[in-house]
């Protein structure tokens, strides 16, 4: 059954049956598993603003009736509801294109549990599932770049590449690639200008969680929701160097209005066309 789960989900059961053998539980039910996730996922607390780890265990303690602890060598069933739950994760994982199963899936999963305590506590410690949609879909996609990276071998054919190598923002780069990826932004009639990055509104699936620029989506069907500032970073075209709202040098470069491009590339592969062609001390 858990041959999809990666090692942290696992221990995530592993505690929920502790959590209820405690309790003296004849089932592990959702309020377990979200002790066992507690117990297992410390960064969990930024999705939770509203309260803390202890908070919750507080209240699910006042809420779970005492009884004597069972002995941990005990087998315990899944309740109704978590084995939902447990089916729900898949179907998170599937949605995000994710072959494991992992704790973010188990978290979406739990908070979606209809009529259950512990996605009444989770609610009420302000977890939002579309707003987690959206960071785990995100995280889920290989960064923009690479897509440009396979675009540009699959235009320009494969072959071997070169052992020379250009430092970009301290960072050395195959020289090949680069000027594949130059070539691959030049072969458009893109205008960039230089702009300040700001977040963006997007319209997000609620099931999916996947994302869309085009906010009439939001307006016009009840599958989609408006987040507001939303779109929380890019990458350069080129470096992958990250952009986002920022006062140093991650927070302005140069955009065609889709995509970008940081500060140093454009300067120097993009506004000096003979970079390549002419003789520059840092590739070697």
């Amino acid at each position: 059954m858990f041959e999809r789960y990666t090692e942290k989900a696992r221990r995530v059961i592993f505690f929920a049956r502790y959590e209820a053998s405690q309790f003296g539980s004849p089932v592990i039910d959702t309020e377990h598993l979200l002790l066992g996730m507690l117990r297992e996922e410390k960064s969990l607390h930024r999705w939770l603003p509203k309260t803390d780890h202890a908070a919750i265990r507080r209240q699910v303690e006042d809420h779970l009736p005492k009884q004597p602890s069972t002995p941990t060598a005990t087998d315990l069933p899944l309740s109704r509801s978590a084995q939902r739950v447990l089916r729900n994760a898949a179907d998170e994982a599937d949605r995000l294109a994710n072959k494991q199963i992992g704790t973010e899936h188990l978290f979406l999963s739990l908070l979606e549990e209809k009529d259950c305590f512990a996605a009444k506590l989770l609610q009420e410690a302000g977890a939002d599932a579309i707003a987690l949609r959206t960071h785990y879909a995100e995280k889920s996609q290989p960064a923009k770049p690479l897509s440009f990276q396979r675009a540009s071998y699959r235009d320009f054919g494969f072959r071997a590449l070169s052992a020379e190598t250009v430092e970009i923002h301290g960072s050395r780069w195959n020289v090949d690639y680069v000027r594949d990826a130059v070539q691959l932004c030049r072969e458009y009639n893109w205008h960039w200008h230089r702009a300040v990055w700001a977040e963006r509104d997007v319209a997000v699936h609620t099931k999916t969680g996947r994302v869309s620029f085009d906010l009439r989506l939001a307006a016009s069907s009840a599958d989609f929701k408006l987040v507001k500032g939303g779109w929380k970073k890019d990458y350069c075209f080129i470096c992958h160097w990250e952009l986002f709202q920022s006062e140093d040098e991650h927070g302005t470069g140069y955009t065609n209005g889709h995509d970008w491009l940081c500060m140093e590339c454009y300067e120097r592969f993009w506004e000096h066309p003979n970079f390549f062609s002419s003789s520059h001390s840092d590739i070697t």
